[in-house]
């Protein structure tokens, strides 16, 4: 009796640890109700990161008491607290956009009500219109003489001794890029944990100094790695054939696109 009474004690036991460390789900809109796709969901003390689907949907692994962070391109940052609760229910995420400042347009026309002397200020001054046709004229008029051309007199040019022979430098060049392209493995999408270790490689070659200079931190870089990932298709294309100046590269490209939604202000170091 009393063996069964301890193994039934060890079963609940583990059973209520393991409870702790399970999935959490939820859902991400905006204050419309309209859903989010690709919303960044990140588990802040395992550095897990998971994107949502195109319904707004996320699954990911937590136990009670972790904080997760959303954040999506041209949205507030959300943090929550994981609780008992959350693991036998949806978590419904609103996230309020980022309001844009619009600058102010000053006008120095001031319309007087009379139509014909209104539209005779807004017409160019007459010297401006001439100026602009005299060199429209200009740029339509073909030249009066030949432009010069560098070449060798045919006295001085040496003889063509592959004139009618094959060029099997270009035809082996030829060869064997079609011999690479037959042997090369077509390009796969990677799993989780191969992200994971292309994301390690970029953050050790790349030189973050570059984009924490425009007031990023490290956590802010990573959700900017999964942006760019997720535009550029970099673990795709570089995780098997690493190469550190295609990815830089992709990196700034799309990092142009990514902070025109963002309040990051460029720091200017003190002198």
């Amino acid at each position: 009796m009393k063996i069964k009474l301890l193994s039934l004690f060890i079963l609940l036991f583990f059973t209520k640890a393991f409870s702790q460390s399970e999935y959490v789900m939820g859902n991400i809109a905006n204050e419309n109700g309209d859903k989010l796709p690709n919303a960044s969901i990140v588990n802040i003390r395992t550095d897990q990161v998971v994107l949502s689907d195109f319904m707004g949907n996320f699954v990911i692994a937590a136990k009670a008491s972790d904080e997760l962070r959303i954040a999506r391109q041209g949205y507030e940052r959300k943090n929550l607290t994981v609780n008992a609760d959350s693991f036998s229910k949806s978590l419904d995420v609103k996230l309020f956009s980022i309001p844009q400042e619009i600058e102010e347009v000053k006008l120095t026309f001031r319309p007087t009500g009379i139509l014909k002397k209104d539209v005779s200020r807004l017409n160019p001054p007459p010297k401006v219109v001439a100026l602009n046709s005299a060199m429209n004229l200009y740029m339509k008029t073909p030249p009066n003489s030949v432009a010069p051309k560098a070449t060798t007199p045919s006295a001085f040019q040496q003889p063509n001794l592959s004139a009618g022979q094959l060029d099997f430098v270009k035809l082996a060049g030829a060869i064997g890029g079609l011999v690479g392209k037959a042997t090369q493995s077509p390009k796969t999408t990677a799993n989780y944990s191969e992200k994971q270790e292309f994301y390690k490689r970029v953050k050790a070659v790349v030189n973050l100094d570059y984009y924490l200079g425009y007031g990023l931190d490290e956590y802010d870089f990573d959700i900017f790695l999964a942006y760019a990932d997720e535009q550029k298709d970099l673990s795709k294309n570089y995780r098997n054939n690493f190469n550190k100046v295609a990815i830089e590269s992709q990196l700034k490209q799309a990092f142009a696109e990514y902070i025109k939604t963002r309040n990051f202000s460029k720091k200017v170091s003190e002198g």
